[in-house]
């Protein structure tokens, strides 16, 4: 196999094993499964194509306010950052 494809793989499964990954699949999976937020969507994806931007604004921000979502960024944002400082040793 080619050492640079050997070489992905292995960073792929170093970064899996993270913290930071792991937390973010695992709010993932429960923002994925909830229902309320769920339906939260839906309900602002309908007031913005039937042009109802106020409303679709205030269930956003109720959206957003719920602490897994607002757990889900922070984690989200501390991968990310992660990400980076390793794309940036990597180049």
């Amino acid at each position: 196999m080619d050492n640079g494809i050997e070489l992905a793989k292995e960073i792929s499964e170093k970064i899996a094993e993270l913290p930071e990954a792991k937390e973010y699949l695992r709010l993932k999976k429960i923002i994925d499964e909830d229902e309320e937020i769920k339906k939260l969507q839906k309900e602002i994806v309908s007031f913005r194509s039937e042009g109802k931007n106020q409303e679709a604004t205030e269930l956003t921000n109720k959206l957003n306010s719920l602490p897994i979502i607002v757990n889900f960024e922070a984690v989200r944002a501390q991968l990310a950052d992660t990400l980076k400082v390793i794309s940036n040793i990597l180049k």
